[in-house]
């Protein structure tokens, strides 16, 4: 019996003599949703590709048409947070232990790393793609950190990345979990291209043809220069050019500012529930924070607070405490519970509104359980 692999690893010959690494998300049914085998798979790959001198860039994808990434593979967390005796939590600890450290790892890798951003991109899919050198969004991107309504919160480093977004968009983001498509994610810097997903076999050929050495500057040159050259004519005032969406950003960015004219959450709700426009973007968006988590929404504040003043690695460290009380807090697997397991989209978290979430209770979700010196990522 044949088992298909849940990361397949292959290189492809240059004209030069050196090799492109193909590394590709192959969970095509669950939308590449990684669990912990796979992030293990990814770092060792990586680390072999880093050490081999033929292989001269790498290009990520995901399986399929639908997803580079979809996220966690979070019905396995709600199983570790649910299981009885001395294993519950266990694999939850690992899984993000192990992926926060070698998802950091990916922003070290210093040849180009082209991540392929096609289809939905999200949550632990997003803290892997942005970590890429070079990332590229196609005309169906859908990029999103959509954990509010799961009840974790946007992890992954997501505290560094939505923290330096021009003020709303972060929050806008990690509050709604809205979907940013290709434009508006170049517009932000949260892609450098925009490729239509049928330019993939393209690419791959004139990363093959390209003019290969030793120098790795001189190759990040080379790959800019031709992800550039490949572009459609695409920006953010063109409704349809090359396939591509028209920005959803441009058009709420008044109403945005005016939502988030104060920096005070339930000032914030209230400005949501006071929106009487027909944006549908917003409208969508305004709705998935109504519905969404409570707790999560009021740690969100304090992620985007904390995180601007923290380095990258300093924020990985932090998430992970943010993980561990996570698992352990019952709004995690209540979420997952509704949104996934159940599927009664009802779910019943421990705080009726934003107002209800006492500062006690965030306290606890950032009161980290171990010394300093024995955090699991000390060494990072």
């Amino acid at each position: 019996m044949t088992t298909t692999k849940p990361v397949l690893c292959r290189t492809r010959p240059t004209r030069s003599g050196h090799k492109i690494g193909v590394l590709t998300l192959n969970a095509e049914a669950a939308m590449n949703a990684v669990d912990l085998t796979m992030v293990n798979m990814i770092d060792r790959q990586l680390q072999r590709w880093q050490d081999d001198s033929r292989v001269v860039a790498v290009v990520m994808r995901g399986a399929g048409d639908k997803a580079f990434c979809a996220g966690g593979d979070i019905r396995k967390l709600y199983d570790s947070m649910t299981q009885q005796g001395k294993k519950q939590y266990q694999y939850a600890d690992d899984f993000f232990r192990g992926e926060y450290s070698k998802n950091y790892r990916v922003h070290l890798f210093n040849k180009p790393l082209i991540a392929w951003g096609n289809g939905f991109v999200m949550g632990g899919g997003l803290g892997l793609f942005v970590g890429a050198s070079h990332r590229v969004g196609t005309e169906s991107l859908k990029l999103a950190w959509p954990e509010v309504r799961i009840g974790l919160f946007p992890d992954v480093a997501a505290s560094w990345y939505l923290s330096r977004l021009p003020y709303p968009v972060g929050h806008w983001m990690a509050l709604s979990g809205s979907h940013m498509n290709a434009v508006d994610c170049k517009s932000l810097k949260l892609t450098q291209y925009s490729l239509r997903h049928d330019q993939y076999e393209s690419l791959l050929k004139q990363l093959r043809s390209a003019p290969w050495g030793t120098n790795r500057a001189e190759n990040h040159r080379t790959v800019r220069g031709l992800l550039r050259a490949m572009e459609p004519d695409v920006d953010a005032d063109s409704a349809a050019a090359g396939g591509f969406a028209g920005s959803q950003l441009a058009p709420a960015t008044e109403a945005l500012n005016e939502m988030f004219s104060s920096p005070e959450l339930d000032d914030i709700a209230v400005r949501f529930d006071q929106y009487k426009g027909d944006n549908a973007w917003l409208r969508q968006g305004i709705d998935h924070f109504r519905r969404g988590c409570p707790a999560t929404a009021r740690l969100i504040m304090e992620q985007l607070r904390r995180g601007a003043q923290m380095s990258l690695r300093e924020v990985v460290q932090w998430e992970l405490v943010l993980a561990w009380q996570a698992v352990r807090h019952p709004d995690f697997a209540e979420g997952i519970r509704a949104m996934v397991i159940d599927k009664d989209f009802r779910p019943r978290w421990q705080h009726a509104s934003v107002a209800d979430v006492p500062e006690h209770w965030t306290d606890a979700l950032m009161t980290s359980p171990w010394k300093a010196s024995e955090h699991p990522l000390a060494d990072l």
